[in-house]
């Protein structure tokens, strides 16, 4: 207990304070070493504005970090991070400028300290998406970004990060794969001029209309190869439905390759990223494709309200940086459907949590985290938590799919 004393709660409501030279100093060395290291490389596109301003990126591993202290140097950044990142790093964090949040939450305090941070002439990082892009493509996130830069009146810059996903693919174990080059491609996408002329609605769009991305096409473009023979294990967690049988998670990988378990279907992820199909005509031709088509089948699920999900689980809650989460005694339930979100129940005792389909419009899952398993994130504002399935840590991403595809069926309901 006497840790937890060390430390305030996780809150976005902390007082601003400012950032530690020393600190800053510390990550600056550590980013250019990750810089040389990994022969990243920065183009500008156009010229970057002079502080303050909204500084967004495109996000799929670390190295998004160390490129965004490049960018921004000699400058003094502050970051939006969620609150579990936090432990055990709050002492460092809240003297390097890093500002807490919940997990995809609805929260004026956050947004408060936002606006005070760009009050102050410095720069706010922000990862739109909110989680690493399981495969290399654009992921949904907030649409408060044009409404934030409209009421602070600063500029917006977009740094579109190539090659971070192929390095480190969320989906796979080995995940440092060290596929070259890495490239960020930085350019003001809101100027001060399109401030004057612009509602938030606009900018929201514009930001939006820019910020797509696609790994995929830039392997191609570039010409890139993934040298690496285990480059398909752990595919099977985004690339859970056989295209051929429409069985859904029976699917294996092995080395370079990934099979469907019931009806033998086996394709072979090449070195350029191509799918070929051993020994027939191959219904996707890349992952992207394979991983839009598992999207749309689990839409038509919810327009045709089928959906449904649930299974026994853990639950481990966050307790605070000097605890970091507690596994909860007893025995716990989650469901998922169209009608009422995620529920989840203690089955030997009175523990609920709910989260309305309409409170959530995208979902962090993550597929070991630390070795301890699969879990997704559910959070309100005091309160989150890591729940683990234990029977179906495989379905995950078409949870992922769901929790998107419900919120637009319910906000069109509405409509």
């Amino acid at each position: 207990m006497a840790k937890n004393k060390k430390y305030p709660e996780i809150t976005p409501d902390l007082p601003f304070q400012r950032t530690w030279l020393i600190f800053e100093i510390v990550i600056w060395i550590i980013a250019l070493i990750n810089k040389i290291k990994n022969r990243a490389k920065i183009v500008k596109r156009n010229k970057i504005p002079k502080p303050p301003y909204i500084l967004i990126s495109t996000h799929a591993s670390m190295l998004d970090f160390y490129m965004a202290l490049m960018l921004t140097f000699p400058h003094r950044v502050y970051w939006i991070s969620t609150v579990e990142e936090f432990i055990p790093r709050f002492f460092i964090f809240r003297r390097i400028g890093v500002l807490a949040k919940r997990k995809f939450t609805n929260d004026p305090k956050a947004a408060m300290r936002y606006l005070e941070v760009l009050q102050k002439k410095k720069i706010l990082v922000i990862y739109p998406e909110a989680r690493y892009s399981f495969m290399g493509e654009t992921e949904r996130f907030d649409k408060g970004l044009g409404k934030m830069a409209k009421m602070a009146n600063v500029p917006v810059v977009l740094i579109r990060e190539h090659g971070n996903y192929l390095y480190c693919p969320q989906w796979s174990d080995h995940k440092v794969r060290k596929v070259r080059p890495i490239v960020d491609e930085v350019e003001t996408i809101i100027s001060r001029n399109d401030l004057e002329v612009m509602n938030a609605d606009e900018i929201q769009a514009k930001i939006e209309e820019n910020f797509v991305n696609s790994e995929e096409d830039w392997m191609r473009r570039k010409h890139i190869l993934i040298k690496y023979n285990n480059r398909a294990v752990g595919l099977e967690r985004i690339l859970y439905k056989c295209p051929h049988c429409g069985t859904e998670f029976e699917m294996s990988s092995n080395t370079h390759f990934i099979k469907c378990n019931h009806c033998g279907v086996t394709y072979d992820y090449l070195e350029n990223g191509q799918l070929q199909r051993v020994d027939g005509e191959s219904k996707f031709h890349y992952p992207s494709e394979w991983y839009k088509w598992e999207k749309e089948c689990v839409k038509e699920e919810v327009l045709k309200g089928t959906y449904h999900f649930e299974d026994d689980v853990r639950v481990e809650r966050l307790m605070g940086a000097g605890i970091g989460f507690v596994p909860q005694e007893g025995h716990y339930h989650l469901t998922h459907d169209i009608d009422e979100g995620f529920v989840v129940k203690g089955t030997d005792n009175g523990f609920e949590f709910r989260r309305s389909s309409l409170q959530s419009y995208a979902l962090h899952i993550e597929y070991n985290y630390l070795d301890r398993g699969a879990f997704l994130e559910l959070a309100d504002l005091k309160d989150t938590y890591f729940i683990y399935p234990l029977n179906k840590p495989q379905q995950l991403t078409k949870l992922h799919f769901a929790v998107e595809h419900i919120y637009d069926f319910k906000k069109a309901q509405i409509k």
